[in-house]
Parts: structure tokens; sequence; C-alpha cells
């Protein structure tokens, strides 16, 4: 028996389909204390975020040129821009493992970079933002425990096996997948690489 009831649902169906939107996953290798770092998440990377949504899938990974040497049952870490670095990308893998939805983290880690390594900034960023989801005191236990360590060296160790390796920060996978190009051009203007190559046909361009 024909249903026009089920063929309209079917139709509206295919055509909401086709209306979404693109989307595209940023992994984006940085370093706590790295102006570039700070640069770019502040000023491309967040408000692109804001911007188009929940089409930007992003993932942190706060390690950067840092290196790591095993102690006992934990790690030692040296990085770039000296030990207070290491205590804001152990910070910020702290944070990024209690927070775990993007209407949250994204906003986070942005305030966190934008504090420049401020003592209370967690705290701070916490109160600003009016997350619940952790407390400052949760973040800083992690930080200052082999708990902090060890995510810390997990990114560690999957920074160290990006191919081609990593030789400068902020490094940015689009689609997990690194592309010279679009790194360099999306470091100034994320939009338009984004809208030329990522998100074409987005109705948000």
């Amino acid at each position: 028996m024909f249903d026009p009831n089920l063929v309209f649902s079917v139709i509206l169906a295919a055509t909401i389909a086709q209306a979404a939107d693109p989307s595209v996953k940023l992994t984006v290798y940085y370093e706590s204390l790295c102006g570039d770092s700070l640069n770019f998440i502040t000023t491309q990377l967040t408000p692109n975020w804001q911007h188009f949504g929940e089409d930007l899938d992003i993932s942190f990974k706060p390690f950067g040129k840092a290196d790591f040497m095993e102690t006992g049952s934990s790690w030692n870490f040296t990085c770039q821009h000296g030990p207070e670095e290491c205590v804001g990308n152990k910070v910020q893998a702290c944070v990024l493992n209690q927070v775990p939805e993007p209407e949250e983290y994204v906003p986070m880690i942005n305030c966190l970079m934008d504090s420049r390594g401020a003592e209370n900034a967690a705290a701070d960023c916490l109160a600003d933002l009016d997350i619940s989801t952790t407390t400052a005191e949760e973040v800083n236990e992690c930080a200052n425990s082999d708990e902090g360590s060890n995510l810390l060296h997990e990114y560690g160790i999957e920074t160290k096996n990006l191919d081609p390796k990593l030789y400068f920060v902020p490094w940015i996978l689009f689609n997990d997948v690194f592309d010279n190009d679009s790194w360099q051009a999306g470091l100034d203007d994320l939009r338009e690489v984004l809208c030329n190559k990522f998100l074409a046909g987005s109705s948000k361009c």
C-alpha cells in the first residue's frame, strides 16, 4: 500500500543528509608557554571553533618539543621553555583527562594558554568559565602526581611517533594527516584553509 507520509519522510531525511555541513578533525601539538602556540590557539583555533561549532573536532596534545626520561616508576620531563612549561603541560594534560566535552575543554585550554602560566590559572579559568566538571584541586593533585606524569608521557610518546616528525609548534594535523601547505597557511588564516580545503560547501563559509 502506498504511504505518502513514508515517501515524504525518506525525501526529507535525504534532504537533511545532503544539507549537513562537512566536518574536519584538527589535532594540535603544542606547548603551554610557546608564543606561537598561544597565538594560534587564541587567535585562530578558538575563534574558528566558536564559528564552526561541532563541525570542528579538536584534539589537543600538550607536549611539543619536550623530552622525558624514566625515573623509577614515573617520568622526568625537560621542556623547551623550562620547568614551568612542563608544569603547564601537565596541568593541561590533566584538564583534558578530566574535562571530556569540547564545549568545556576548548575554552578551558584557550583560557589556560591566555593566562601565560599564571600560578592560579586553572582555578581562575574554571571559575571564569563556570566549569564544574572538575575542580582546581583535582587538576593540581593530578598535575603534581604520577598520574599527571603518565598522562604527559602518553602525549610525549604520541608526539615523538609523528610521521613526519614535529619540528615546530604548533604542529597541526587535518583529519589525522599532516599537510605542509595547510599547516603553514592555517597558522595565519585557519578560516581560509578550512573553507577552501576541508569545509568547502559549508553554510558557515
